[in-house]
């Protein structure tokens, strides 16, 4: 069944606005058998539930569903707090601190002053004696809001971080705008995260198939603007853990 419902998104992403009859011909072609037709409305049922079609008479459509940046925080937080995520932005749990900044704390100074999550990280290197710190600003978007400007909006958290991330839904029917998205964060340096978004139990989103796009470059924002930042958003338990981290 999943198989058969990739088919039939990929042949949508296509040609959106496709008869019933003429989409089960074209799901069959690029399936390269034939499909049960039983099987083929169960899987337009699916999609249907999980809103990433719609049906109107005999029109089938593609859709995406959106949500609230607020009801995205969570899944993209269990994802970028997981091992594989740590692991490719090089994170060691022991020596990295993690919170969501969008709310709390001190407002900070500036627009786009206050980045979603914040992980800051104490690095070492294996014939250094030195560690340093790494401040890494990550600023999430809903797909409304997955545009070049949310580009611009996590480059301005370099004021204060080593590294900045945009985190954002990968569109499957807007295609120019993703390039465009990434092309900008390939010119400025930021990072780009993107996932699948679909609708779970109780219309919640469920997120799946996360990619590290772009990797984000390395900032020198002045020292100053990074401890006054680590005061002002990260709680006192955080402040804590990072000085005795960085002590040690």
């Amino acid at each position: 069944m999943e198989e058969l419902e990739q088919i039939v998104l990929v042949v949508l992403a296509q040609k959106s606005g496709v008869h019933v009859t003429e989409l089960e011909t074209l799901t069959m072609r690029a399936l390269g058998r034939p499909i049960d037709s039983s099987a083929y409305k169960d899987a337009l049922s699916s999609l249907q539930a999980r809103k990433l079609l719609s049906l109107s008479g005999s029109d089938v459509r593609r859709t995406e569903p959106d949500f609230p940046e607020r009801l995205l925080e969570t899944p993209v937080e269990q994802f970028l707090s997981s091992k594989d995520a740590f692991s490719y932005l090089r994170l060691e749990a022991d020596f990295t601190v993690w919170q969501r900044t969008a709310r709390g704390g001190r407002a900070g100074t500036g627009v786009w002053s206050r980045p979603d999550f914040t992980i800051a990280t104490i690095r070492r290197r294996k014939y250094d004696p030195v560690r340093h710190l790494d401040l890494i600003a990550l600023e999430l978007k809903n797909l409304a809001g997955s545009t070049v400007v949310a580009v611009h909006e996590a480059l301005a958290h370099t004021r204060f971080a080593h590294y900045a991330y945009l985190v954002c839904p990968r569109s499957v029917m807007t295609v120019g705008v993703h390039a465009a998205i990434e092309d900008s964060c390939l010119q400025h340096g930021v990072g780009l995260i993107t996932f699948e978004t679909s609708v779970g139990p109780n219309d919640t989103p469920k997120l799946a198939n996360f990619r590290f796009e772009v990797d984000a470059r390395r900032q020198s924002p002045e020292p100053d603007a990074v401890d006054n930042y680590i005061d002002d958003r990260l709680d006192d338990e955080n402040r804590a853990r990072l000085m005795k981290i960085a002590a040690g």
